[in-house]
């Protein structure tokens, strides 16, 4: 099944908290179309907007019955590691380290995706989709060449794309993180 914006709210949130990420106190944040849903559902998507996973679809819309995109998805995920300590429980990583934080990846431009580069997918969204490739996040290999930016984020893929992005937080147990750097001429996941 395809997978909500209130529903993906409950998932990250639930990921922010595993990862150690302090949430806000889901205080209302002048989304005018959550007022129908549960209180969890609507402090989850006022904790998202509080920690600045979502933006939301307007400045006062969340638009919760709509389903996540691939894109959207790259997006949360990226702003949620981006915002998550990369140590293990969350201690500093040495500057021998080669783990590789969010935000350094795109300078690589390792990419097999052909459509990313097309109208309608917006900068961050491209900026997001290259580094979750980089880090494994989608869990392609280098023979899949389109990613989907605009197709809704199905159960599945959004287990795989959690479970690959906690690999990169202080959520795994201390002493079990490992990150290769490809220096191939074709570099990327799945090397």
């Amino acid at each position: 099944s395809n997978i909500p914006r209130w529903q993906m709210a409950l998932y990250l949130t639930r990921t922010m908290d595993v990862v150690g990420q302090t949430l806000g106190t889901g205080a209302d944040q002048s989304f005018t179309d959550i007022g129908g849903y549960s209180a969890a559902i609507q402090t989850a998507i006022n904790q998202l907007a509080q920690s600045g996973v979502t933006l939301g679809t307007t400045a006062t819309t969340y638009s919760p019955d709509d389903n996540v995109t691939r894109e959207q998805m790259a997006m949360f995920v990226e702003r949620l590691l981006g915002k998550t300590a990369i140590g293990p429980n969350g201690a500093a990583v040495s500057s021998a380290s080669v783990l590789t934080t969010i935000g350094t990846l795109e300078t690589q431009n390792a990419y097999n995706y052909t459509e990313i580069d097309g109208a309608g997918i917006t900068f961050e969204g491209h900026e997001a989709i290259e580094e979750l490739y980089n880090l494994g996040v989608p869990g392609h290999d280098k023979t899949v060449t389109t990613f989907g930016p605009a197709v809704d984020i199905s159960r599945d893929e959004m287990a795989t794309w959690i479970t690959n992005a906690l690999a990169h937080t202080n959520a795994r147990p201390e002493g079990l993180w490992v990150q290769t750097v490809d220096t191939s001429a074709t570099p990327g996941f799945g090397d």
